[in-house]
């Protein structure tokens, strides 16, 4: 037993050293600037514009990815049944609603503001109370993320509550010259990190393996250990975000490798289906990466301010149906990236907003076929395809932020 421990070690640490030696020269895609002080600033200014235009006294958010764009208080901030609220107002004023127990802990975070107000409660009062009290406010929209009883309480106290407005939404779906840099830099690097393990991959490594590689090379890279990472073998990829455990690779199987990590807060997101150097499969397999490949490019080609979402994601099930796929591509086409992994605009067809130039959407068609459904395609194993790059949205098409697609299985 303990040779056979030995052996798997000695194989995942020859595939990491392998994958990194060829990944290493491209750290220099992370040496990306983070977010600017006078960027928040300007964020503030924009929020409070809207607000004034929405007839709005104040947004109101708990740490969460707006509080991460509007005053750099991360979503880590771990939240409880005492309320930590960050509020900015209509003229631009920031405050924060706190425990007081808690104010010394919170004031040590590196908030970002041109000055602020400390709104303070006791154990004894109603933090909703206080605040209303405190601020005068008479009507609040709140952020999408905050949890209801943040809602109720605010509503008891007289304060009149509304939901997060398309406009507000779409002020952090569409990105900035520097936002676009760091989410080129992280997902650049992604693909390059895909890529060296496909470069350095053979036959009978197994799914575990892999997604500890994956996350061993974000680290050496210096973003942390990665969101995640979904590694499936051949049948296992008919699960879109994972199947069983401990599956080893096999000859004629695809790999699907879902792998993310972030950089200055801002998340990559890249899937590439591919296959070791000198392994192939099956012509009808082959076939299906080809059609996910063209579904893709399809997608690709529609993503155009104002497009419409909707009309996106028809466009890459195009192939997919006449193929004779179309109930195998069970997903949406893609989402919003940025300081969340998913968040808006979301490519589906019940989607009718049109995208914006600056939007970062993800394109990531996919065919599914479980083996219990495989005999209806002539098949008697399932299997998975997927492929997904960031997109950029720009007035000439799209860009893709991980620098290229994939052109075949062995050129992910």
């Amino acid at each position: 037993m303990i040779g056979m421990i030995n052996l798997v070690d000695a194989f995942w640490f020859s595939l990491e050293s392998c994958a990194w030696n060829l990944l290493e020269p491209h750290t220099a895609l992370l040496a990306v600037d983070p977010i600017e002080r006078s960027e928040f600033f300007e964020r503030q200014d924009r929020l409070a514009s809207a607000l004034k235009d929405a007839g709005v006294d104040a947004f109101i958010a708990e740490p969460s990815a707006s509080t991460a764009y509007y005053a750099n208080i991360s979503d880590t901030f771990e939240l409880s049944e005492r309320p930590f609220l960050v509020i900015l107002d209509k003229e631009a004023q920031f405050s924060y609603l706190v425990p007081t127990f808690e104010a010394g802990r919170i004031a040590n975070l590196d908030m970002i503001y041109k000055d602020k107000k400390v709104i303070a409660w006791a154990e004894e009062e109603s933090p909703y109370e206080v605040l209303a009290t405190a601020t005068g406010f008479s009507k609040i929209m709140i952020d999408e993320h905050t949890r209801y009883m943040i809602a109720a309480g605010l509503q008891k106290a007289g304060v009149e509550v509304v939901p997060m407005s398309e406009t507000i939404q779409s002020l952090r779906a569409v990105k900035t010259e520097a936002e676009i840099m760091i989410l080129r830099g992280i997902n650049s690097y992604t693909l390059q990190l895909i890529r060296s393990i496909q470069s350095c991959l053979s036959l009978d490594v197994t799914q575990e393996t892999l997604t500890t590689v994956g996350h061993n090379l974000f680290k050496r890279g210096g973003v942390g250990n990665g969101f995640w990472a979904i590694v499936l073998f051949g049948d296992q990829a008919a699960y879109p975000h994972g199947g069983k455990h401990g599956k080893t690779l096999s000859e004629g199987e695809f790999v699907l490798m879902d792998i993310g990590s972030e950089l200055h807060g801002y998340g990559s997101d890249v899937t590439r289906t591919f296959l070791p150097n000198g392994v192939t499969v099956s012509d009808d397999l082959m076939a299906v990466w080809d059609t996910v490949h063209k579904a893709q490019s399809e997608g690709f080609n529609r993503m155009w301010a104002n497009e419409t979402c909707s009309d996106v994601d028809a466009a890459s099930r195009s192939p997919v149906k006449a193929a004779g796929y179309g109930p195998y591509y069970t997903h949406r086409l893609g989402h919003g990236l940025g300081l969340e992994m998913h968040e808006h605009p979301y490519l589906n067809g019940a989607n009718t907003e049109k995208l914006k130039v600056g939007e970062v959407v993800t394109n990531e068609p996919g065919i599914y076929v479980t083996t219990e459904q495989a005999a209806e395609v002539g098949r008697k194993v399932g299997f998975g395809v997927r492929l997904e790059d960031p997109i950029l949205v720009t007035e000439e098409g799209g860009e893709p932020l991980t620098g290229h697609r994939a052109s075949s299985p062995w050129n992910p």
